[in-house]
């Protein structure tokens, strides 16, 4: 969700470096790779871990999802997200959210995005549906189980090298949306195809999905 459907990777940066000063230790930012597809929970593990900050995990999470949550209060839609979950449902194909953000926060950003109908309760997997975040696989086969598909039947659209990882450990295909994304040549290669955002997907893309007749092998949509 975070940075695949709305706009609020950067944001994230912003609550790690406010609350990591507002605990003493001022200017103190994590590589994107401890922080982009990662659970609340794991970035205050490694704050703690990198800083020296004795606050309890619970309140450091606390702290920083309230100082997120204001700042992405204006966040934008990735451009072409709500029409492209619009135009996979009529197509046909069942859509989850799998989130490092609580189930809540699906549920609020679904509705900012206008496409509630379009995603099952039970098919919007939070933090606190799973008991490993990812890079584990665990949530991308919650949704799936909650879909009825398998994972070869499945495709994850993700921004973050946690998420591909996790995509492939659940055997799944996967799309590199590259128009928020960080280390954009590095994680590339761990995806099947790519895209800029979802505007550059052809008009036949997802009744070509749907119906398992277009490759995205090696693709890039841009």
């Amino acid at each position: 969700m975070d940075g695949t459907l709305i706009d609020t990777e950067t944001q994230t940066d912003v609550a790690i470096e406010a609350v990591a000063a507002r605990y003493g230790v001022p200017g103190f930012r994590l590589p994107h790779s401890e922080t982009r597809g990662r659970t609340w929970a794991h970035v205050a593990e490694t704050l703690r871990a990198q800083t020296g900050i004795t606050t309890p995990v619970a309140e450091l999470m606390t702290t920083m999802l309230a100082v997120w949550n204001d700042a992405v209060a204006d966040a934008k839609a990735i451009p072409g997200a709500p029409e492209a979950i619009r135009a996979a449902t009529a197509a046909g194909i069942r859509v989850a959210i799998v989130s490092s953000s609580p189930r809540s926060v699906i549920n609020y950003f679904a509705g900012r995005l206008g496409v509630e109908s379009c995603v099952p309760p039970e098919a919007r997997i939070g933090a606190d549906s799973v008991t490993r975040g990812k890079p584990d696989p665990e949530g991308f086969l919650s949704a799936a189980r909650a879909l009825g598909a398998t994972p070869a039947e499945s495709l994850v659209f993700e921004d973050s090298q946690a998420g591909l990882l996790a995509a492939r450990g659940a055997t799944m295909r996967s799309m590199f949306i590259t128009c928020c994304a960080a280390d954009i040549p590095g994680n590339r290669p761990l995806a099947t195809g790519s895209l800029t955002d979802y505007r550059a997907l052809p008009s036949d893309f997802w009744s070509g999905i749907a119906s398992g007749t277009l490759a995205i092998e090696g693709r890039s949509f841009a």
